[in-house]
């Protein structure tokens, strides 16, 4: 214990122990024991590679160079009394709504905190955006698809002056809804199709896709967010049971499996830690995995927290007590605290319990497991359920943290960066929120709405702050807009991306629910190519750890191994070459041609309208018009040498362009 190795200093102090390593002496030097599993082992249960091993053997033989310089940090006690004062620990704010000046502008109450803020800094909002911008983000922000012409010439002809807060209880009440919102869960989830424990040992699980579908529904038919977090940990509801409760469930199952040993107890508290550490991400945005192996470095949690969190899981993690052909015994058949996270230094028993500095007054886990064995529709005690209870209580647990996490979490997805920039994480090293009283403001909402997400997204949608323009009249005072002087631009996600691709060329099939759908071999470890049957939704396509769909890694996939709370953009030549070449994209483009020919005609100026419009929402400018009209008659055969015409060209062309994949 008290090892800490964030300093010169703290590695050559060492902890209980003695020093962590000798300089130039790497045989005498602990650490190298505990990277070996001599003694005590570093990380716990999962050994490092002989490689990586062997460079910290030569790193402390050539003498231990270390730049850093500074004193060794204190490993402190766990302070409760200063960790309730963190923002993101204390009471919901009930403050009054902010007097602005210019009412006029105030859509919803979310556009008083917004221009509160502009007006504290002098700034203004931008204006509102077209009503044709307006409809693409609003469909790709709720169902993920592009808007037909035929939807777009309706929404823009409605003479109603509630046509825009139609169009959004249009979308809400869309099927395809679901399949947006649950995509963005799953990421959440860290929601996988195989065991993931190796490239080579990541062994297919046939049932997984019910969790997906789960969601999907769960979303559709607007379950209370505080039920959907029960059944996901419990396998119950609060107050209700569903038909949903059973596939919910999985979210504990949906984690990787150990790599590198075929130890059961190892293996054991790989999965206890993996349910842990989702749990207290996904719903909590804490680092709850943090205190593994010794108390939480930063955060008011302790290791004996932790392990008392894995007491709540400890009857779901079944492992066989064999390795291979031989069995091997489980040393820990009940919870315990254990040193330095390894099953091999149990300390002492512990009974299930949750986080103090989430709990208000008095109140202690005792209230939520007695309260648990009080129902009268408990069978039999399940500290699952107790933990459903305290993370959802609003009085006296975690319940407002609970919300403040998930209002964050959708107003990250309609601007594209949280009030909170760090969705997982809102403990002291998570960003502070830019607008602390509107996350509190939205968090009580949600409770006051029965914890449903759909009042919510009406909320932010028809708001001003959401329905402002792309600008650049603040840029260089607030380049990242975290005051919300403007609607950001923003690259959809990769599987928007192709699901975009396949709508403008009239391929997408629209089949939802049901098994996975495979690309390529899983055992092969290729992703294989498009075909007619495989394409359907992204959200659909089977998901397998370390073989990731060629669109969707080009784009920044998910990569499932954790919680993830916030997708990675990057721009690289890799995804305009992919663009540019990707047979699955020429193959696309061809049937984009076809339709367009299908339903334009003939005719090169209907054809380059069209175009616009099936994929950017728009009519071309006179330029534009012009230059493709140019294009189409550039040859009177129409055709290249691989037969390919011009038409098909032209639609390959507006599906590289930025505009096509983005949103503003």
């Amino acid at each position: 214990g008290k090892l800490l190795l964030d300093s010169k200093a703290g590695v050559l102090a060492g902890g209980e122990s003695g020093p962590a390593l000798v300089p130039g002496k790497p045989e005498r030097s602990l650490l190298i024991a505990a990277l070996r599993h001599e003694s005590l082992e570093m990380p716990p249960n999962e050994r490092l590679s002989k490689q990586i091993i062997g460079d910290f053997v030569k790193w402390i033989e050539i003498g231990a160079p270390d730049p850093r310089v500074g004193r060794a940090v204190d490993l402190r006690a766990v302070d409760l009394e200063a960790g309730r004062k963190h923002w993101a620990f204390r009471p919901l704010s009930d403050s009054a709504l902010p007097q602005v000046r210019g009412e006029d502008w105030i859509r919803t109450p979310v556009d008083r905190f917004v221009l509160a803020r502009l007006q504290r800094k002098h700034m203004t909002p931008a204006e509102e955006a077209d009503r044709r911008t307006l409809i693409r983000r609003a469909y790709f922000d709720l169902i993920g698809l592009p808007p037909s012409p035929r939807q777009v010439k309706q929404h823009v002809e409605d003479p109603s002056a509630h046509g825009y807060e139609d169009l959004i209880e249009s979308l809400l009440n869309s099927k395809h809804y679901g399949e947006r919102w649950g995509r963005h869960w799953l990421d959440v989830a860290r929601f996988g199709e195989s065991d993931g424990s190796d490239v080579h040992e990541n062994k297919f699980r046939p049932d997984a896709w019910k969790y997906r579908d789960a969601v999907i529904r769960s979303f559709n038919e607007d379950l209370s967010y505080n039920e959907f977090v029960a059944f996901q940990v419990a396998g119950r509801g609060l107050d209700d049971d569903s038909v949903l409760a059973t596939d919910l469930a999985r979210f504990l199952e949906l984690g990787t499996t150990l790599k590198d040993s075929d130890n059961p107890n190892d293996k054991m508290f790989h999965s206890l830690d993996e349910m842990v550490s989702a749990t207290g991400s996904a719903f909590l945005g804490l680092t709850v995995g943090c205190a593994r192996c010794h108390d939480h470095k930063i955060d008011p949690i302790s290791a004996e927290e932790y392990y008392r969190l894995t007491a709540v899981f400890f009857s779901r993690v079944k492992v066989e007590p064999r390795a291979s052909d031989k069995v091997i015994p489980l040393e820990i058949r009940e919870p315990h605290l254990l040193a330095g996270g390894s099953w091999k230094r149990p300390v002492k028993k512990v009974t299930p319990g949750f986080l103090e500095v989430l709990m208000r007054g008095e109140s202690r886990s005792d209230v939520w497991l007695k309260a648990e064995k009080s129902e009268s529709k408990a069978t039999a005690t399940d500290p699952r359920y107790s933990l459903a209870l305290w993370m959802t209580d609003v009085d006296r647990g975690a319940g407002q943290l609970l919300a403040r996490v998930i209002v964050n979490r959708v107003w990250q997805h309609h601007f594209g960066r949280g009030i909170v920039d760090t969705p997982n994480d809102f403990g002291f090293l998570g960003a502070k929120p830019t607008h602390p009283q509107l996350l509190d403001w939205l968090a009580g909402e949600l409770i006051r709405n029965g914890w449903r997400l759909k009042p919510l997204h009406r909320l932010i949608m028809n708001s001003a702050s959401y329905r402002q323009a792309s600008s650049e009249r603040w840029v260089e005072r607030d380049r990242d807009n975290r005051l919300i002087w403007q609607h950001q631009a923003r690259r959809l996600e990769a599987e928007i991306i192709r699901d975009t691709i396949l709508s403008v060329s009239g391929a997408l099939k629209k089949q939802m629910y049901g098994p996975s759908t495979a690309i390529g071999s899983i055992g092969k470890g290729k992703a294989g190519n498009e075909k007619p049957e495989t394409w359907r939704r992204s959200v659909y396509l089977r998901v397998p750890r370390f073989n990731a769909h060629p669109v969707l890694r080009i784009f920044d996939a998910v990569e499932n191994f954790k919680s993830v709370g916030a997708r990675k953009v990057s721009t690289t030549p890799s995804g305009a070459l992919f663009m540019l070449n990707a047979p699955f994209l020429w193959q696309q483009a061809e049937l984009m041609a076809e339709r367009i020919e299908r339903e334009a005609g003939q005719s090169p100026d209907a054809q380059v309208d069209h175009i616009y419009e099936v994929a950017l929402t728009r009519p071309p400018t006179d330029e534009e018009r012009a230059l493709g009209v140019q294009f189409l008659d550039r040859q009177t055969t129409k055709a290249d040498k691989n037969g390919k015409s011009m038409l098909v060209h032209y639609c390959h062309a507006i599906m590289g362009l930025n505009e096509f994949l983005y949103i503003r």
